[in-house]
């Protein structure tokens, strides 16, 4: 079930307060409260894509929902990359975001798309930028039915697939206690960073481009 609201403070917040099957969803048109990682503001204005969806808890889940929406946009001749876990880049600038919620047994997706909406941070693009338009409930069928089949695969098979898009791997990169280089994705998700003493170090928070 897809619950389209016109205007809410938080697509994540609105689907946890409530006992919803796996795969019910909500769009919103606006967010008066949108949230990305960390607690961050997400600007949430008219003409972007708000959504969030209840999904079974699975491991590598924040990777497998930045492949779907990466595979999504390659259909659209769109080149997208991921930025572990969950950042989708399109010319090294930000088209949009995931952020995922455990609740209960079960995982709150939430999803940002920047699609004709103007968000104001400096290094951020959005579809109409690249000449585009993607119907919104195309793409969330597209969505799910990627989720869908991607929980049949393995964790090995997902980590392949998310090689594809990343854009990390080989890449400096900094993080709040430390520097190094992106060397691979762990079998559990993780980010593989080489740092300044030759030691491995194995990440789960964000980390920044150098």
């Amino acid at each position: 079930m897809i619950n389209v609201i016109d205007n809410i403070n938080s697509t994540n917040t609105w689907l946890t307060q409530f006992n919803l099957e796996l795969y019910d969803s909500i769009i919103s048109l606006k967010q008066s409260e949108g949230r990305g990682r960390q607690g961050r503001l997400w600007e949430s204005y008219e003409g972007g894509f708000y959504y969030s969806v209840v999904l079974p808890n699975k491991k590598l889940l924040p990777i497998i929902v930045g492949i779907s929406v990466a595979e999504i946009l390659y259909e659209n001749r769109i080149i997208a990359k991921v930025k572990w876990p969950n950042d989708i880049l399109v010319e090294g600038k930000k088209l949009g975001g995931v952020l995922c919620q455990l609740q209960g047994e079960k995982v709150i997706a939430g999803l940002g798309i920047n699609m004709t909406n103007s968000p104001s941070l400096a290094k951020s693009i959005c579809l109409s930028d690249l000449g585009f338009s993607i119907d919104k409930l195309d793409f969330i069928n597209k969505f799910n039915e990627k989720i869908r089949n991607a929980m049949e695969h393995s964790d090995e098979y997902i980590i392949k697939q998310f090689l594809i898009y990343d854009c990390l791997i080989g890449e400096h990169v900094s993080w709040k206690d430390g520097n190094g280089q992106v060397v691979k994705i762990a079998e559990d998700g993780r980010l593989v960073v080489r740092d300044s003493f030759d030691e491995l170090i194995f990440l789960t928070e964000e980390v920044h481009l150098q």
